[in-house]
């Protein structure tokens, strides 16, 4: 065997040896034990370690990614202790002999289930299940974009229409719990209840509002007013939002720019706890950008998604 044939594969003792190393951190090195011991790891081999940007002895050598999942209370002490984890666990995959060498840990606090209904741990664990619901819908949403763009779909000047179009592409897309027009939280008056354009549900559960407007230059008003509809007068509940908007302009690149700068500017009623930030482009007709807000202490993604249609 030469100094390069790896077995590929964690040492069979490899969770007691991670325990062993452990248990000689010194200071409550017992409480941390016990705490890994409480949670459930898994591995994923992510490569060569030289392309995952793992410098020194890495010749022929592959990245693992190791998550760990459990508790809050067990998963705060062992992220408080990151580093040191991290070297136990490197000692203990023996990279000599398994060819294994880890990139880098993650912490996943679990969720519990109770009385049937599922709720994370924490806040912060929530809004990342809600983000992750709804970048599978942003993802969603980008592909349907992308074949209205191409040109195989003809719209007229109507709102409604393209409004349809999204709502029949989604339903392709088995979200089965779709709802068009539907009366949802109050109107902009206040004196009855408002019509969100798009509501997706699952299971009973909202997962994302869709309000859509038409554009061809920046019209203040008319943008102020859609937001504000999204995000106050029709989510009471914190729902993921996205602002979609059918763009018909010349300088789609300049429009973006200006379009931006107006919603970094705009007087939010709520709360901005994570400023507008803008994604990359996943292709020359649509522009995505994000921020979180939060309504009475709970976090919510928002989506500004722009689609030129002309």
């Amino acid at each position: 065997m030469s100094d390069y044939d790896f077995t590929y594969e964690v040492p069979s003792n490899f969770e007691q040896r991670i325990i062993q190393f452990l248990q000689q951190l010194g200071q409550n090195e017992t409480a941390c034990v016990q705490a890994f011991q409480r949670c459930h790891y898994e591995y994923q081999d992510i490569g060569f370690a030289y392309y995952a940007g793992i410098k020194g002895d890495n010749w022929n050598k592959r990245a693992i990614d190791f998550t760990v999942e459990g508790n809050i209370a067990d998963i705060t002490m062992l992220k408080n202790i990151k580093s040191k984890l991290k070297s136990a666990v490197e000692k203990a995959i023996k990279p000599n002999e398994s060819g294994f060498l880890i990139h880098d840990i993650f912490f996943i606090e679990e969720i519990v289930v109770t009385k049937n209904i599922t709720m994370p741990l924490s806040d912060e664990a929530r809004l990342n299940i809600d983000i992750e619901n709804a970048e599978k819908v942003l993802a969603d949403l980008v592909q349907i974009s992308e074949r209205a763009c191409i040109g195989s779909v003809k719209f007229s000047d109507s709102e409604d229409e393209i409004n349809d179009y999204y709502r029949d592409m989604f339903f392709a897309k088995d979200y089965h719990e779709i709802k068009d027009q539907t009366r949802h939280g109050i109107s902009a008056s206040g004196k009855s209840a408002g019509r969100v354009d798009i509501l997706l549900t699952k299971q009973g559960k909202e997962i994302a509002i869709l309000e859509c407007l038409k554009l061809d230059c920046i019209n203040a008003n008319y943008i102020d007013e859609h937001i504000s509809k999204a995000i106050t007068n029709y989510n009471a509940l914190g729902t993921a939002t996205f602002i979609l908007a059918y763009v018909s302009c010349d300088n789609f690149e300049t429009f973006w720019f200006k379009y931006s700068e107006h919603i970094r500017n705009y007087g939010f009623p709520i709360q901005v706890k994570k400023a507008f930030n803008l994604l990359t482009s996943p292709n020359a007709s649509i522009r995505i950008a994000t921020q979180i807000l939060s309504r009475d202490g709970y976090n919510f993604p928002v989506y500004y998604v722009a689609v030129k249609l002309k």
